[in-house]
């Protein structure tokens, strides 16, 4: 079963499904989503308004967080990016990647249906899992717009998501780690005779609901996220491990996401934040 109708059918649902979007492309083959809406952020002469998006097919240069390189599959992968404009102080920017991932997971929950929705959960940052295997995951980035910047609050926000659509399998044992995709998930639920065009409006859904989200962080802050966040936490009362590239710098507990959108993490010697870093699972616990 493939998912991934063709990039002109991608292309004439959006711009059906998405009319408050300015700018709206998909295309067969790009360097990076997020790459291309960053530079055209930064591009005074730039003909792209936002909300922005595009999705490509393939990636040739893609990306994942903290600079690591991120390969597609060809056909296997939903690949988009969207650009909005933020009014936001620097130090508020970064809590927009665990906002990003919460949305993103509530309206995959919302496709799924109540039945099967538990089984869709975020691990902090911003990865979204099903089964606890890796379905998608999101790289979220912030730049000063090269025209109309409004104050020194405004920036464009840049979110990049990339969603495993088939080869769970093959990816799992190239990985060594469980790996999900959305043909899994479909199947899982007997509901594989889902249309291709749906893919469409499963992106609709996520980027009409990222703008709506990032509206309300700049009113209210992360308080009414860390809430949301509670019933998606794929970390609730695990003991996790904290790395700093192969390095483990912290074990622990992890109890939640405070106000700023930290990971707390307890241990004997208290409760610590973590603000950036992988997380590894070491066993689930029942507290």
């Amino acid at each position: 079963m493939t998912l991934l109708p063709s990039a002109g059918t991608l292309q004439k649902t959006l711009f059906s499904a998405l009319p408050d979007f300015s700018s709206l492309a998909w295309v067969e083959q790009i360097d990076s989503t997020n790459t291309f809406l960053m530079q055209e952020a930064r591009n005074p002469q730039s003909q792209w308004g936002r909300p922005a998006l595009i999705g490509a097919h393939h990636q040739q240069k893609g990306k994942g967080r903290s600079g690591r390189k991120w390969v597609d599959n060809a056909g296997a992968t939903l690949m988009f990016s969207c650009a909005y404009d933020v009014f936001l102080p620097p130090a508020q920017l970064p809590m927009l990647a665990p906002v990003a991932g919460i949305v993103a997971c509530e309206q995959l929950r919302k496709i799924v249906g109540s039945a099967a929705q538990d089984r869709l959960t975020m691990k902090w940052p911003n990865d979204i899992q099903f089964d606890e295997g890796k379905l998608s995951g999101l790289l979220v980035e912030s730049v000063k717009p090269g025209n109309g910047r409004v104050n020194d609050r405004h920036h464009v926000v840049v979110v990049g998501m990339g969603m495993n659509l088939s080869q769970a399998e093959a990816l799992s044992q190239d990985l060594g780690r469980k790996v999900a995709d959305w043909t899994s998930v479909l199947m899982s639920l007997n509901r594989q005779d889902e249309q291709a065009e749906h893919i469409a409006l499963l992106v609709a859904r996520i980027a009409r609901a990222w703008s709506e989200a990032f509206s309300l962080y700049e009113q209210e802050g992360f308080a009414p996220f860390r809430q949301r966040h509670e019933s998606l936490d794929a970390l609730k009362a695990c003991e996790v491990n904290v790395l700093s590239g192969d390095k483990i710098v912290l074990t622990g507990t992890a109890r939640g996401l405070n106000d700023q959108a930290c990971l707390v993490v307890e241990n004997g010697q208290g409760r610590h934040l973590v603000t950036n870093g992988d997380i590894s699972i070491r066993a689930r616990t029942h507290t």
